[in-house]
C-alpha cells in the first residue's frame, strides 16, 4: 500500500497555539483534569447511548477488499494537502488594499480560504469512513466510533476555529500603527500587509494540518489493518 507522506501530526495543536500567541502558562500552573474526564464533559446523555451503540456497532456488509480505494484516498489526502497548500500561498492576491486599507475584505477572503479547508477535510473524511464500513467489521467499527466522535465535538471545533477569525481582525487594527519592535520599525504600511497575509497564510496552514489530521489518523488504521491481515 502506499506510504502517506508526513504531514507533521505530532506538532499541529502546538504550532497553532503558537501562531495565535495564546499564553497557556496559567493552565499549565493549575493541575487540569485528566483527558478523559475533560473529553466527557463535551459529551451528553445522548451522546452516550451513541457512543455506547457505536462500540458494540456491525456491519450488515460481508465486507470486501478496500486496499486500492485505500491507497487511492491516500494518494487524494496528499493532492487535496499540496493543492490547498497553494491555494492558501495566493491569500491576500485576490484583495485591493487601496490607500485606506480596512480589515473586512481581508477577514472575507481568508474566511473563504477556512471554509475551503473545512469542507474539504470533512468531505474526504466522510469518504474515508465510507471506505472502512466497506472493508471489514474492525474498521467499520472504528468508522462508527470516528462518526460519534466528529458529530458530537463538531460544536466545541467549531468555536474553536471561531477564534482565529477574531484573532486576525485584532491583528489587523495594529498595521495602522508599527509596534516598536525593532522588526516592525520603518516598515512601510504594504510591507506590513504583507506581514499580515504571511500570518495569516500560517494560520490557515496550521489549520489545514489540524483538520487534516484525523483523516490521516484512519488511513493509518487502514493500512495497518491491510498489512496485518493474513
Amino acid at each position: 500500500m502506499t506510504r502517506m507522506a508526513p504531514v507533521q501530526s505530532g506538532s499541529t495543536h502546538g504550532r497553532l497555539l503558537q501562531l495565535l500567541a495564546i499564553d497557556d502558562s496559567s493552565s499549565k500552573s493549575e493541575k487540569l483534569p485528566c483527558f478523559a474526564e475533560r473529553l466527557s464533559r463535551l459529551f451528553g446523555l445522548g451522546d452516550t447511548m451513541t457512543l455506547d451503540a457505536a462500540t458494540a456497532f456491525r456491519s450488515r456488509q460481508p465486507g470486501m477488499n478496500q486496499e486500492p480505494v485505500f491507497e487511492q484516498l491516500t494518494k487524494e489526502l496528499i493532492n487535496i494537502r499540496r493543492a490547498l497548500r497553494r491555494k492558501i500561498g495566493s491569500y491576500g492576491d485576490e484583495v485591493e488594499p487601496g490607500d485606506h486599507p480596512t480589515s473586512e475584505p481581508y477577514l472575507n477572503a481568508w474566511l473563504v480560504h477556512q471554509r475551503k479547508v473545512a469542507a474539504s477535510s470533512r468531505q474526504l473524511r466522510d469518504k474515508v469512513r465510507k471506505a472502512m464500513k466497506e472493508h471489514n467489521q474492525d474498521l467499520a467499527r472504528l468508522a462508527e466510533l470516528d462518526s460519534v466522535f466528529d458529530h458530537t465535538m463538531a460544536s466545541y471545533t467549531a468555536q474553536c476555529f471561531s477564534h482565529v477569525s477574531k484573532v486576525l481582525e485584532q491583528r489587523f487594527q495594529t498595521l495602522q500603527t508599527p509596534s516598536e519592535s525593532p522588526h516592525d520599525t520603518g516598515l512601510t504600511l504594504d510591507e506590513r500587509l504583507h506581514r499580515y497575509c504571511e500570518d495569516a497564510q500560517n494560520l490557515l496552514l496550521a489549520e489545514l494540518d489540524v483538520r487534516l489530521e484525523p483523516v490521516l489518523g484512519l488511513l493509518e488504521a487502514c493500512h495497518n489493518e491491510v498489512t496485518d491481515s493474513p
